[in-house]
């Protein structure tokens, strides 16, 4: 199977650019179950599971994905196989039974085959495969809603006012600015103390005549 699929991604050409539109499953309704899921492989010529298994059974409808150019039916390695160019993509179908030819122009959901027994899976399957140019892609997103989890953002709120100061806090302020001055006060005052006492007890230079001394010794000389 991974050979069937690499000689015929080698000999599909590569379409204009993929136009919008809705795709759709190549199976049902109902949504087929995926019996086994995309792993591409490490390396071009690697193993790996180079598309998705869908589950059918023989003969159950195989429809287009999307609008396109059947660019490839027929059989190859003994399997049927249809493709369809959707612009720079390319899906294909298999086992199937081709219902149409090489240059037909189909619309999305229009039948292209038929399922056809294969050994590719345990039971019954249709294997779905995506390429763009020779790269193999996972076709389940074309398919399935691809959800995205936003963050949840919250308003903007205006930053809070800075609190009020408190009566205790003024109190407080106040006391420690009294405290301050008092401080000052009473330095400054000690201060000048000791400068006039400094003064005081500083002996007059020699010829000059203390007048408060000379006070001082008359009162005492009387009083006697």
């Amino acid at each position: 199977m991974t050979l069937i699929t690499l000689l015929l991604a080698c000999s599909l050409p590569l379409g204009a650019p993929l136009p919008p539109h809705e795709w759709h499953w190549p199976l049902g309704p109902p949504v087929p179950q995926v019996l086994r899921a995309f792993s591409p492989p490490a390396t071009p010529w690697g193993p790996g599971h180079r598309g998705v298994d869908l589950a059918a059974r023989p003969g159950l409808p195989v429809y287009a994905a999307a609008p396109g150019e059947v660019s490839y039916a027929g059989r190859l390695a003994g399997q049927g196989i249809v493709a369809v160019t959707h612009g720079a993509l390319r899906t294909t179908y298999l086992p199937v039974r081709p219902a149409v030819q090489k240059g037909h122009s189909v619309k999305a959901g229009a039948r292209i085959g038929t399922v056809e027994p294969s050994t590719h899976c345990a039971t019954p399957c249709l294997h779905w495969g995506l390429l763009r140019g020779d790269t193999y892609l996972d076709p389940l997103p074309l398919v399935r809603p691809q959800v995205r989890l936003l963050p949840h953002w919250r308003a903007p709120t205006s930053a809070p006012d800075p609190p009020a100061p408190s009566a205790q806090m003024d109190l407080r302020d106040a006391t420690t600015a009294s405290g301050g001055a008092l401080a000052g006060m009473l330095f400054t005052f000690t201060l000048i103390s000791l400068l006039k006492f400094n003064r005081n007890r500083r002996p007059p230079p020699p010829g000059v005549i203390d007048l408060t001394q000379e006070r001082r010794e008359r009162r005492i000389r009387r009083a006697r």
